[in-house]
């Protein structure tokens, strides 16, 4: 039974900002303990503003897009804190209700008729320090636009393919419904244990790769020194040391979604993929 639920709007939209103060009196007249995200409530003089990264909830509701999802998904300190996403974005992939739709949503959780979808994270290591988890992906990029890296992934201590590039993808199944697609990465259901391995503009023709999720993928940059940019979900941004590897494998933790069986409630409803690229 859900008694705390944290509200986490898009903070750029007051069309989201609106919705989300709707939603956090409605949780209070329910008599459930509303946290309202730190900035959230600055900016509508609320109290109890509590950072992501320090938000304990039941039920953390998202109002914005894929972007906005990600963000919470990353920064909250129980992964598997489920996460009820209202659509204020442009595309909204991940999330479940539309805007009209979202009390409604609410008050179908406090009846308890849903049901909870997991959305398997990946994990990237540089020298067993973890660096943080993902939804979607990890992204692997020169620091400067206009040079190229040697990619190198071993699995098992066997190489698997040696690759010169403008960049790396290494997607969930969800996440390969974003930016791996773009780059010509196939689909994957998401109850598969397994990355998609994309390359972004190789130097000669490759397929993008599936491989299990059981076992991790190291990644080592060859050729000239380059430095090198590790983004995940778009937000995490990190600079590599030089000559160290990355690690990648299936993370303990997962993500976990509301989602609801009723056509007229959810977005999602009959929809076995979700096309496109995230966006906030």
């Amino acid at each position: 039974m859900f008694r705390t639920v944290g509200v986490v709007p898009r903070l750029d939209s007051e069309d989201a900002l609106g919705l989300a103060l709707n939603i956090y009196k409605y949780a209070s007249s329910e008599g459930l303990t509303a946290i309202p995200e730190v900035e959230f409530a600055r900016l509508k003089g609320l109290r109890g503003g509590v950072p992501l990264q320090e938000m304990e909830a039941d039920l953390i509701v998202t109002v914005g897009g894929d972007g906005t999802v990600l963000k919470t998904s990353m920064s909250i300190p129980r992964s598997e804190t489920p996460m009820l996403a209202v659509n204020m974005g442009r595309r909204g992939y991940l999330t479940e209700v539309e805007p009209e739709n979202a009390i409604k949503a609410l008050k179908m959780c406090l009846l308890g008729k849903y049901r909870l979808e997991e959305h398997a994270k990946i994990s990237a290591y540089v020298e067993d320090r973890r660096l943080t988890d993902s939804l979607n992906e990890v992204l692997i990029t020169p620091a400067t636009s206009w040079k190229m890296l040697t990619f190198n992934i071993e699995r098992d201590g066997f190489k698997l393919v040696e690759q010169r590039a403008d960049g790396l993808i290494v997607a969930t199944p969800t996440g390969s419904t974003a930016h791996a697609f773009s780059a010509g990465g196939p689909i994957l259901e998401r109850s598969l244990e397994a990355f998609v391995i994309a390359f972004i503009c190789p130097s000669e023709y490759v397929r993008s790769m599936v491989v299990s999720s059981f076992k991790p993928v190291q990644v080592k940059i060859g050729g000239p020194r380059v430095k090198v940019v590790v983004t995940v979900d778009g937000r995490y941004i990190k600079q590599l040391p030089p000559d160290k590897p990355l690690k990648i494998e299936r993370s303990k933790s997962k993500a976990i979604f509301i989602r609801f069986d009723s056509p007229l409630l959810s977005r999602s409803y009959g929809h076995c993929f979700r096309l496109g690229r995230s966006e906030t």
